[in-house]
């Protein structure tokens, strides 16, 4: 298919197709005369991952590029491609940053889970910077959440909440398929539903608060 085609099968302006060319985050398509060329399903597939990981995922034009880079690195474990979609979902939203304290906190509660989880794990520092600015909320002489057992008496309800939801979603990767395309499914699926979890969250908090009638 031409730019034009590529471009209303994905319902994303010409314009926007070829600036997501020139910063690389689609692939060239194959030259077929000057200032022309040839692209197929896989330009979709991309065309559309990019759109997500940006309008949905909010994640930057480079943190989107950088995972682009890593899903078509095909000598890298899909592993190592999941820490490159964690860095980006880390970095897409601001926060302060933790103390030692708090960072403690967060290595001592993935311990004692028994969770596999590398010691540079962007997730533990944005926990951890979360406990801090937590603590900062408390009034003078609350208890305190950055310590090992508050932490975990705090945060044990939500790992019991997301770990069946995490095994579902590794179990359920696709082995039939394409390296490419099951990277690119995981990596979407990745960073859509962690848009997707915090919304369902939020409508249930909604329902919850309407039954208190407060």
């Amino acid at each position: 298919m031409r730019l034009s085609e590529l471009s209303r099968a994905v319902g994303v302006p010409p314009a926007t197709v070829k600036w997501y060319l020139r910063v690389g985050l689609l692939p060239r398509g194959t030259p077929t005369a000057a200032n022309q060329a040839r692209y197929d399903a896989r330009h979709v597939r991309r065309l559309r991952l990019v759109r997500a990981l940006i309008e949905i995922g909010r994640l930057s034009v480079d943190a989107s590029r950088q995972v682009c880079d890593a899903i078509d690195d095909a000598d890298l474990p899909l592993h190592d491609v999941l820490g490159v979609v964690h860095r980006a979902l880390a970095d897409a939203g601001a926060h302060p940053g933790a103390t030692a304290e708090a960072s403690a906190a967060v290595d001592v509660f993935v311990d004692r889970r028994g969770w596999q989880v590398r010691p540079d794990a962007p997730a533990r520092a944005e926990l951890a910077a979360v406990l801090t600015a937590l603590a900062g909320l408390r009034d003078s002489g609350a208890p305190p959440v950055d310590t090992a057992d508050a932490v975990t008496q705090l945060l044990t309800p939500y790992a019991e909440a997301v770990q069946p939801l995490a095994a579902a979603e590794v179990a359920g990767v696709p082995t039939d398929l394409a390296r490419d395309e099951v990277v690119e499914r995981v990596v979407a699926g990745t960073v859509l539903m962690e848009r997707a979890l915090g919304a369902l969250r939020r409508l249930a908090q909604e329902h919850h608060w309407a039954g208190r009638g407060d």
